[in-house]
């Protein structure tokens, strides 16, 4: 939000141009207010504290709307305030999660921050359930509710809602898998001259981590 001193052709006294933005509709605003300081004599710094007593006027009354910002809006903004604090190989993965899956389902929705519930968070747990497993949804869940914790402390909301929520069990690791010779030789045999053939192969010969 800002606020400029101006003068208007043929009027006798200084303006106060608002300018503010909706986050919510992505559109920014601006409001004319008369200040009835003549703009002859000296006058200048009468109308500048004037400035300045409406614009902390207007803040305190936070009609710039920030507590109206879409949850979408809000979770971008999170991260990248985030990505100076974490390791590059973690903001990557947050990211992936975040616009790859969060943001995608939430965005047709238009729900603002300050109402976000539990049963929102339940709803989105249940929908990806469907697809990932229970470990990888409470992955999704962790971005959540950290970047709801800040909303919390900006006091855009009271509580944190996914920690209001039965979160998915998770599933026990038994250990890795291995393929015995005969399947392996089938994946080899399939893989012939398919995109991934030279990928698999490495991945069979040398067993290299994702990382």
């Amino acid at each position: 939000m800002t606020a400029t001193i101006h003068t208007k052709k043929d009027r006798p006294y200084y303006y106060i141009l608002l300018r503010y933005q909706d986050e919510t509709l992505g559109k920014k605003f601006q409001k004319w207010i008369t200040t009835d300081i003549p703009t002859k004599g000296n006058n200048k710094r009468r109308a500048e504290d004037r400035r300045k007593e409406i614009l902390n006027e207007f803040e305190k009354k936070n009609v710039d709307l920030s507590k109206n910002v879409l949850f979408t809006l809000f979770i971008k903004e999170w991260l990248e305030n985030l990505k100076p604090s974490i390791e590059k190989v973690t903001y990557d993965t947050y990211r992936l999660i975040i616009h790859n899956q969060i943001i995608p389902y939430f965005e047709p929705k238009k729900i603002k921050v300050k109402d976000m519930t539990p049963l929102h968070i339940q709803k989105y747990v249940t929908f990806k359930l469907k697809t990932i497993s229970p470990n990888t949804v409470n992955k999704h869940l962790w971005n959540l509710s950290k970047c709801l914790d800040s909303a919390v402390k900006q006091k855009m909301i009271e509580y944190n809602p996914v920690k209001m929520i039965d979160k998915p069990k998770k599933i026990k690791y038994t250990g890795a898998k291995f393929y015995n010779e005969t399947q392996i030789d089938n994946l080899l045999d399939t893989s012939k001259g398919d995109i991934l053939e030279n990928i698999i192969l490495l991945a069979v010969f040398y067993g290299l981590r994702r990382s």
